[in-house]
């Protein structure tokens, strides 16, 4: 009976711990897949066709993310002006369970392709968000220009990341991020 009482708390841990595991993992699978599916409703949207069109792209990454408790309306800051292939994540979240990024870059001759619109969804329209200090501030702006969101010549972006907080009371588990990001073409 000693050795059991001694030993329970450690399987008691280790059955927790492969939940959490197990639901970190499904959580990670439908943020991952609500990206997909959101790039693939938003490559297809003309810039002039928002608001309508992010209503769609929520809509579909909230539907997507059914693993994970995803907010509505927060949004992913994306961190820089270029879409950079060794920056990841490239975006973050201020505070909160996740966040939703709907992002378009320009395709440039050489270099990355540089950030050209974004959509908010927390303010239903087109600005940037930008970093001064240690605060981050929206800054609205007009629809983008007709170089941006051109078909076959930009690249669309959307971004879903989520906290998971885990069941087992392990500090070193508290807070896990996990991001999920598509790029396709822009396409007519």
């Amino acid at each position: 009976m000693v050795e059991f009482s001694l030993l329970l708390p450690l399987f008691v841990l280790i059955i927790f711990s492969t939940i959490d595991f197990s639901g970190y993992f499904g959580a990670r699978l439908s943020v991952e897949n609500a990206a997909r599916q959101g790039a693939r409703i938003a490559v297809v949207q003309p810039v002039t066709t928002y608001p309508a069109a992010a209503t769609t792209i929520q809509n579909t990454v909230l539907g997507f993310a059914s693993d994970a408790a995803m907010p509505a309306n927060v949004d992913c800051l994306w961190e820089g002006s270029t879409l950079s292939p060794t920056v990841y994540p490239p975006f973050i979240w201020p505070s909160g369970k996740g966040c939703i990024g709907i992002w378009y870059f320009e395709l440039q001759q050489t270099g990355s392709p540089t950030l050209c619109a974004q959509w908010s969804l927390q303010h239903s329209g087109w600005g940037t968000w930008t970093l001064s200090g240690s605060t981050w501030t929206f800054a609205s702006a007009s629809a983008p220009s007709g170089l941006c969101g051109v078909a076959g010549d930009d690249i669309v972006v959307v971004g879903v990341g989520y906290t998971y907080s885990p069941l087992t009371p392990i500090p070193a588990l508290n807070g896990l991020n996990t991001y999920g990001e598509t790029q396709l073409l822009e396409e007519e």
